[in-house]
């Protein structure tokens, strides 16, 4: 004998809809099925509160718990539940007409020529003179319908104020354009992913097919907020932004549109300003391990930029992996002790594994505390083994150490590079003292690099780039910094942030500042 699973009626009087499901059955999925809904922003996931429905009929079930964290009390008394959340068990009448929106969208095939000055009269024009495009509008769901009300509105009401609004980040990246998918109402993102689109998002943008990008190409509707980030130089007259970004705004239709380039060719500012949106505002001083004349101190009523051009070089040496096969330790002996493959030939060394190289220069007396180069004779004097001794090359001045050499690669550390590496850290330690002492409490150290490096923060304490009071108070925060870009959709849109956060700010050069001389002086940083 076979079972089936019950079937129940699901009446939707709002779209003259009677369905058939059957027990177990996912209300949202059902609904998405019948093409009554379109998909949200977390595609069910229970995080965007976009399907949020009403039950019609008594007695709805009892919320689960994600929909009493996206869901007002109000709203659940009154038999609100999110459709994603709901299986159906029983025949039910239910509401969905609240999602639904009035946002216009179309696709390239009916696509009319849309100038930004002119975005919103086109759009209403079009409508008129291209019937394929009223064919085109979707009703989705609009981000004031489904952020959480206060306890003392009505269920029923849409919230009017200016605020944060739904929206989606593009970010341009070699394997296509990223994209992450923000909610007004958990205040995070609810989905990501990354389209491999074979055409620029500069062009995207340069041909106004924005809006046919989002529709057609990632399936995304219900947005009111759109922000890019692309590289490149400014072609667009945009707007300087803290002396770190350019920025432009600009709408099409109901939607907003937002443009955030680098200041000039290099996108070092901009991603260090990025970083910066992760910073703990609480007494912290924050380094750009690859934007080192750049560095900030924050606390919460104060936010100070200090710039140091006098730097020759601008990151901690080699912050990139020297090689494709770089050495990433060594042994006691100064020889490799291991390295990226086992497979391919040594061509290159990592940032940790320098660090190390030099602290066992420190060690073995090759190198003094101001990390120059002993003469082979001072060497010898030292007794210093010969297979060690013999890596200088240079007599009474001598030139650099060879790291490793065969046949196949030689790896060298000059004098130049480590008086650069003894620059750094004499900077670090100034910019340390100077804010401690000159502008305020430093409770902690932030640095970031882009990639990955494990054992630096301690090889930087050991070798004294870090007071050793700071041991336990140092984040390191490496990797990839634009998605910190999500966080600018707190507010209502980019200026209002920067007002917010970064309202109370001060630059200082540090290279015209006497009391930046006297630690400079302290920490014997030639200036």
């Amino acid at each position: 004998m076979f079972f089936s699973k019950k079937s129940y009626t699901v009446s939707i009087p709002c779209r003259n809809v009677t369905l058939e499901a059957k027990s177990g059955t996912n209300l949202y999925k059902l609904l998405i099925d019948e093409n009554l809904i379109n998909p949200t922003l977390c595609n069910g996931a229970g995080q965007c509160g976009k399907c949020k429905m009403r039950y019609i009929s008594p007695n709805p079930p009892k919320p689960v718990y994600k929909e009493t964290l996206i869901l007002a009390k109000v709203n659940i008394d009154a038999g609100y539940r999110l459709a994603c959340q709901q299986v159906i068990k029983q025949s039910i009448e239910i509401d969905i007409s609240e999602i639904s929106s009035s946002a216009k969208f179309f696709n390239a095939a009916n696509k009319p020529e849309i100038k930004k000055d002119d975005a919103e009269k086109n759009i209403q024009n079009t409508a008129e003179e291209y019937p394929a495009f009223q064919e085109e509008i979707d009703e989705t769901v609009s981000i004031n319908d489904f952020t959480p009300e206060q306890s003392h509105k009505s269920s029923f009401d849409i919230r009017k104020e200016e605020g944060p609004t739904d929206g989606i980040l593009l970010i341009q990246q070699r394997s296509g354009i990223r994209y992450y998918c923000y909610s007004a109402a958990i205040d995070n993102i609810v989905s990501e992913g990354t389209h491999p689109y074979n055409e620029p998002l500069r062009d995207i943008i340069d041909n106004d097919m924005l809006p046919d990008f989002l529709y057609s190409e990632l399936k995304i509707r219900d947005i009111e907020r759109v922000m890019v980030l692309i590289e490149g130089n400014d072609s667009y007259g945009a707007e300087t932004k803290m002396d770190m970004f350019r920025y432009l705004n600009f709408e099409i239709g109901t939607q907003q549109y937002e443009m955030i380039m680098p200041r000039g060719s290099k996108s070092y500012d901009i991603t260090h300003f990025f970083r910066l949106l992760n910073a703990d505002k609480a007494n912290q001083l924050i380094f750009s391990l690859d934007m080192l004349n750049r560095c900030h101190y924050a606390t919460p009523k104060l936010f100070t930029d200090m710039h140091f051009p006098f730097l020759s070089n601008n990151n901690l040496v080699a912050v990139k992996p020297r090689g494709l096969n770089p050495i990433t330790s060594f042994n006691d002996k100064l020889e490799p002790a291991s390295t990226e493959s086992k497979e391919k030939d040594i061509d290159g060394i990592t940032l940790t594994a320098l660090l190390q190289f030099v602290k066992l220069m420190l060690k073995n007396g090759i190198i003094n505390n101001k990390f120059q180069l002993r003469p082979r004779n001072e060497l010898a004097k030292q007794n210093v083994p010969l297979g060690i001794s013999v890596r200088v090359y240079g007599q009474e001045k001598p030139e650099g150490y060879y790291i490793y050499r065969d046949r196949f690669a030689e790896i060298i550390i000059t004098q130049s590079e480590l008086n650069e590496l003894y620059q750094i850290r004499s900077y670090i330690r100034s910019v340390i003292d100077y804010t401690r002492d000159c502008i305020g409490v430093v409770d902690g150290l932030i640095f970031y690099t882009t990639q990955t490096h494990d054992d630096l923060i301690n090889l930087m304490i050991d070798l004294e780039f870090i007071p050793k009071e700071f041991a336990n108070k140092v984040i390191y925060r490496p990797g990839e910094a634009t998605v910190q870009a999500i966080k600018l959709f707190k507010e209502k849109d980019v200026p209002t942030f920067l007002q917010l956060h970064f309202n109370n700010f001060k630059r200082i050069d540090l290279l015209d500042d006497a009391d930046f001389q006297k630690s400079a002086v302290s920490n014997f940083l030639e200036i």
